[in-house]
């Protein structure tokens, strides 16, 4: 089983999307709702697929990434999805099928949507499941 760590940048989590780059480490998402999150760890094959979008959209995910082995095969990861405290949420999940916030307020938990390097054009997030990212570290991309 495997997680893995990227970089995120050019995505749009609301209405007031700010230019950020995150460090994100990546599971992939089994179910969601308000209360909870189920979490799986990457299995080889998922992992290679997750691999290969990461390669097809650098722009997104400029750098190198890296994975990390782990015996967690899933867990829970515990959210009311309240108002974050923070100006970020905590986690952002890439979903074929992403329902923004629309609202100005950020929650724990946001769907994300990836940008080009313009913030004009969606990319299509191409695999058949979803995963969630926790932000690690962020800082504003210069203008």
């Amino acid at each position: 089983m495997y997680t893995i760590n990227t970089q995120l940048a050019y995505f749009k989590y609301n209405l007031d999307s700010r230019k950020l780059i995150v460090n994100i480490k990546w599971f992939k998402l089994d179910k969601f709702s308000n209360l909870n999150l189920q979490v799986l760890s990457f299995n080889k094959s998922d992992l290679e697929l997750f691999k290969s979008f990461i390669d097809k959209n650098q722009p997104n995910f400029p750098g190198s990434y890296f994975v990390e082995e782990t015996r967690k095969e899933g867990f829970d990861m515990l959210i009311n999805n309240e108002l974050s405290q923070s100006a970020l949420p905590y986690y952002l999940i890439l979903s074929k099928k992403p329902k923004l916030n629309l609202g100005n307020s950020i929650y724990q938990a946001e769907m994300i949507m990836l940008m080009d390097e313009n913030y004009q054009f969606t990319i299509n997030y191409s695999l058949d499941f979803d995963v969630i990212g926790k932000i690690e570290v962020y800082k504003q991309l210069k203008e």
